[in-house]
This record gives C-alpha cells, structure tokens and sequence, in this order.
C-alpha cells in the first residue's frame, strides 16, 4: 500500500494548505502590530509606514516576507574580527594634566 503523501496532487495540495495557511497566521500577527505604540514599534525596529505598506500587500502575499526585506534588517556586507585595529580610535588623549579650554579629555 502505497503512502498517500507520495500521490504527487495530494502532496501539492498539502504544500498549499500549509503556505495558507502560514500567510493567514503571519498577516494576523501583523494585523496586530497596527495597535501598537510608535515607540514599541521602534523598538523592533519598524515603523508605522512599514506595517502599513506590509498590510497593503495582496491577501494571497506574506506580510513578513516585506518586512524581513527592509534594510534595518539585512546581514552587514562587510565583517571583521573584535580585536582588529580600527582606522579612526573613537577616544583622543590630550597632553598634559589641564585641558585647554574647548577640549574635553576623554
């Protein structure tokens, strides 16, 4: 007896029963970011325009999917080891015990 997941409609048709159903859940969990506060929101790094635009997307589209794609959110293009040197010191040292005035010891 063969398994019925192996019958090729069947398998597609539970694959799209699945997408739905994720795009129902995740366009209802960001239904709900519309009630949230704007410094909440800031919190997770979005803004108000974004849960709207992810919103106005096709009810068949993923609203995560849009949001995901923003560019606070995409993976640095450029990364390097803690311990290496940078090229700009984020501290100056200032000679001598006073300060001049204007200049702020750090």
């Amino acid at each position: 007896m063969t398994h019925i997941a192996s019958i090729p409609f069947v398998a597609l048709f539970g694959q799209m029963a699945a997408r739905a159903w994720r795009v129902f859940t995740n366009r209802r969990h960001v239904t709900e970011l519309k009630y949230w506060s704007d410094e909440q929101l800031k919190d997770i790094g979005l803004t108000r325009s974004d849960v709207r635009r992810a919103l106005a997307l096709p009810f068949y589209r993923d609203p995560t999917s849009s949001l995901s794609n923003l560019p606070e959110f995409a993976l640095p293009t450029h990364l390097s080891a803690a311990n290496t040197a940078k090229e700009n010191p984020a501290l100056t040292l200032i000679d001598g015990c006073k300060p001049k005035s204007g200049q702020i010891a750090a």
